[in-house]
């Protein structure tokens, strides 16, 4: 008989209230000792907890969820409980007692994708889920959690299936019909729709893919450019220091905020001059070199009264904002009100230009787009195979039906599971 496995659902430490999972076969059993019955399924009860001497644990709540009516397909027990360290010890050595066994980090989810509750695709999506920061993660991730990937991937092996039946009438029955025309009237018509459907996703998907990973916006200009004080004001805090004397920032400070749903890290850069004989300063200008290349957007700032520094063009892409700074220095008394306004209006544009470059959809992750890739270079050689040799391209489609497989779990190496499934913590 399989373990019945048990751990603390709610995240470790102290809480006003943790929750605690018990899974598995003697979850009845081990619920019952600890409480006296397992009451009535998915209704919540309160109860006391007691050791098997009668000792009291603590009072809360308990449910029940008989199999397969549960998140991980068996029987479930979970006890809402204080959340003290103390309570915590006397329950876990409570229900070791009884019989139960210590989690392991994924073990429910795992036992949710063994019992079918679960595909590969929506365990990734909860892994996402559980990372989720901001609005447009949270969606994104929910829609993977649901199942959508998984509902493409079906829609999409139902075409392989359908358009495999055209093909293979044409190998087992070569003599009635003339086989180019059938393939080129039934079976590619399907295959080229197929085709067109998984690279839209997987084109729209890198989009996806910057809403999960987050953006990163540069702002980058010479020495004493108001940098600094610009990065303090669009994340809304004082993390860089401000000062006139050029080069007072010589390292990379970041910040991570939401902007629009997005996550998005600022970085406030090092003052780029061409010649410094300060080698620390010299160490950060090459790391705001480096990361003005790698950012989604760059902010270039050039002070009022100067002029734009030459190097700028290196740095400068498309959609990138030049803004003038410093110019508060024109009015005694510091921040202006239509300074506020300004600074607002650049945030808004901010947020506007990485929202066009950042859409919530279909995500895949690294593992599900190499294996969309794979099968959509299959049906790309489909029609070559299959007017070459039938038989070839019933091959071809049979391999992409595979990769649609893997890609939903249903065939997976033990390392891609054990992969997938260590993200998790303990209790989930």
């Amino acid at each position: 008989m399989r373990p019945t496995i048990f751990a603390k659902a709610s995240g470790a430490g102290r809480a006003g209230v943790a929750v605690y999972r018990i899974s598995g076969p003697e979850a009845g059993r081990i619920l019952t000792a600890l409480t006296g019955k397992p009451g009535k399924p998915r209704m919540t009860r309160r109860v006391a907890v007691r050791r098997s001497d009668g000792s009291l644990i603590d009072d809360g709540l308990a449910l029940w969820f008989p199999g397969p009516h549960s998140f991980t397909g068996e029987d479930v027990a979970e006890l809402q409980l204080h959340g003290s360290l103390a309570v915590e010890e006397q329950l876990s050595s409570a229900i070791a007692e009884l019989g139960g066994v210590p989690a392991q980090p994924g073990a429910f989810t795992w036992r949710a994708f063994e019992h079918g509750k679960l595909d590969l695709t929506q365990v990734e999506g909860l892994a996402d889920l559980l990372e989720a920061d901001t609005a447009l993660q949270h969606q994104q991730a929910m829609a993977g959690y649901r199942g959508a990937l998984r509902e493409k991937a079906e829609e999409w092996r139902g075409q392989l299936i359908a358009a495999m039946a055209q093909l293979d009438a044409a190998v087992d029955f070569p003599d009635e019909e003339d086989v180019p025309e059938l393939i080129e009237q039934r079976a590619l018509p399907i295959v080229r729709e197929l085709t067109s459907s998984i690279a839209q996703v997987v084109e729209a998907s890198r989009a996806a893919e910057k809403v999960a990973e987050g953006l990163s916006v540069a702002i980058l200009g010479p020495p004493n450019a108001g940098k600094s004080s610009l990065f303090n004001a669009l994340i809304r805090d004082e993390r860089s220091i401000v000062s006139p004397i050029p080069g007072t920032t010589r390292d990379v400070v970041s910040a991570t905020v939401e902007l629009g749903g997005l996550r998005v890290t600022f970085h406030d850069l090092a003052g780029i001059r061409e010649e410094t004989e300060d080698m620390i300063e010299a160490e950060g200008i090459s790391r705001a070199k480096k990361l003005a290349d790698q950012a989604d957007l760059r902010i270039l700032c050039t002070p009022l009264g100067g002029s734009k520094a030459a190097w700028f063009d290196h740095y400068e892409q498309p959609g990138d904002l030049s803004v003038i700074t410093k110019d508060d220095q024109l009015d005694a008394g510091g921040v202006t009100i239509q300074a506020e306004e300004s600074i607002a209006r650049l945030r808004d544009r901010t947020e506007q230009i990485l929202l066009s470059k950042a859409s919530p959809g279909l995500a895949p992750t690294q593992r599900q787009r190499s294996l969309l890739l794979a099968a959509l270079n299959q049906l790309e050689s489909f029609e070559a195979a299959s007017l070459a040799a039938p038989e070839l391209g019933s091959e071809v489609l049979r391999e992409a039906t595979a990769q649609l497989e893997y890609l939903l779990g249903r065939v997976a190496p033990d390392e891609v599971l054990d992969d997938i499934f260590s993200s998790f913590c303990i209790g989930k």
